[in-house]
């Protein structure tokens, strides 16, 4: 009988256990494999926050993963001046130029946009959080078709009663640390 319980515990913890990694978001076309680029441009990343750093602070992260992922990539100065010579300065100019217009002027295979969805820190005394999302689009540059997209964001929460949780907490939130956070996203999404 208190095997049976133990068991019974193990496979729990199991379900509960995988009951809260949700499988990330994501869709691939389905002939990716025959049509996977070679260069990847990292485009200028949007912000819905209202942290105006965060598109500054999670591009060059997301440039970084690039070759990882077995791409090559001009460098973030060389994409910005390019676009710069056609009037973009922002993310929110990228829609003045097609897809293939930009790949053209990079001479890329693909496109990264990308958008900062969550960029946050709560505290409330006892309660601190941390939320970083994104999503991604990776966007063919011949045919103009989305390749890949992914989303995902990444919360924190601390909470505590006594004087050095409290301590650690009032730290965490003066802090606002969002490195980890963001390299956690897009490790995930990618």
């Amino acid at each position: 009988m208190k095997h049976l319980k133990l068991i019974l515990i193990g496979v729990t913890l199991i379900f509960i256990s995988s009951g809260c990694v949700p499988g990330i978001p994501h869709t691939l076309v389905p002939d990716y494999q025959s049509r996977t680029p070679t260069s990847v441009a990292v485009l200028p990343v949007q912000n819905e926050t209202v942290d105006m750093d965060a598109p500054q602070l999670f591009r060059p992260k997301l440039f970084n993963i690039i070759p990882y992922k077995g791409y090559l990539s001009p460098p973030i100065a060389e994409i910005d001046s390019k676009l710069a010579e056609k009037d973009i300065r922002d993310a929110g100019q990228l829609n003045s130029m097609t897809p293939q217009e930009i790949g053209k002027l990079l001479n890329v295979d693909a496109v990264l946009y990308s958008t900062v969805t969550e960029w946050s820190t709560t505290y409330l005394v006892v309660y601190t959080s941390v939320k970083v999302g994104a999503k991604f689009q990776l966007i063919d540059t011949k045919t103009g078709e989305q390749l890949w997209e992914s989303e995902h964001t990444v919360a924190e929460r601390k909470f505590g009663l006594d004087r050095d949780e409290l301590i650690k907490n009032v730290a965490f939130a003066a802090l606002k640390k969002y490195d980890p956070y963001a390299q956690t996203v897009i490790n995930t999404a990618f």
